[in-house]
């Protein structure tokens, strides 16, 4: 497979640009076509967990993920390999199509979590540890009910003005270095990650089980944000999984859009 963009950098607003979506409708559909790109991502993520069982099991901790020391299936071009890279791929195209239907910039998203998840873990407090950041809330000040909305949040300030927050490959190096702070990359293992973006898929779902086909009613900000945060958790660990399996998930996206136009 060539895979463009595996070396060049892809921005978000590329993608979105070839995503069809209706974003010039005054309102945003929460019905059925919010809930059937749900469904869709349900069949994607359970294909991924299929193919989760034939890759190998997770390696001794490493002190750095990716790393050249990780099982040969992840670092040697196979059908196997492929195949889970473009499950990936397409599982990032549904959550873009979830977030246009919804009327969400999935990229704001992600780096307003971003900067959520940053304060919820201190890396002072959390290093080394998996912990839940209500472990951290005496500090933090935030709980299961308060600080978690992002409506007037900035996105995650940069400390360097060369940062790219912009392309896929940015954010996930965004997102390796977050959790090389913390020390996480003992936890953050191919099928750990997958089972987190499982769990977070299912908080994703959540959202929407008891909001009806319907269509025509227009989300608050404060919906939209829950909304945008659980796409957004999704997303996070779907970039931080192909970081970890090796897989250049913004040429794969794009691959995936050539061959289907």
């Amino acid at each position: 497979m060539n895979i463009p963009g595996a070396q060049s950098r892809i921005a978000f607003a590329e993608i979105e640009r070839q995503i069809t979506c209706s974003n010039h409708q005054s309102e945003r559909d929460t019905g059925a076509d919010a809930r059937d790109g749900i469904f869709q991502l349900g069949a994607v993520v359970g294909e991924m967990c299929t193919l989760f069982l034939s890759v190998p099991y997770d390696s001794p901790k490493l002190a750095e993920r990716p790393s050249l020391d990780d099982d040969p299936f992840w670092l040697e071009p196979s059908a196997g390999k492929e195949k889970l890279a473009n499950q990936l791929g397409e599982l990032f195209l549904q959550l873009f199509r979830i977030a246009c239907v919804c009327g969400i910039d999935l990229c704001t998203s992600i780096l307003k979590k971003v900067e959520l998840n940053g304060r919820k873990y201190p890396v002072e407090l959390c290093k080394g540890k998996s912990e839940k950041y209500t472990n951290y809330s005496d500090h933090t000040g935030i709980t299961t009910t308060e600080g978690q909305s992002t409506v007037h949040s900035p996105t995650k300030s940069s400390s360097n003005a060369m940062e790219d927050t912009i392309t896929i490959e940015g954010i996930t190096f965004l997102l390796r270095n977050f959790a090389n702070e913390r020390l996480w990359n003992r936890y953050h293992t191919p099928r750990n990650i997958a089972l987190a973006l499982l769990g977070e898929m299912g908080e994703l779902a959540e959202l929407f089980q008891w909001s009806g086909d319907e269509g025509g009613r227009s989300m608050d900000v404060e919906e939209l944000d829950k909304i945008g945060q659980e796409i957004a958790d999704v997303t996070i660990y779907l970039l931080r999984l192909a970081d970890v399996c090796h897989v250049p998930l913004g040429g794969v996206a794009m691959q995936l859009l050539e061959e289907s136009s």
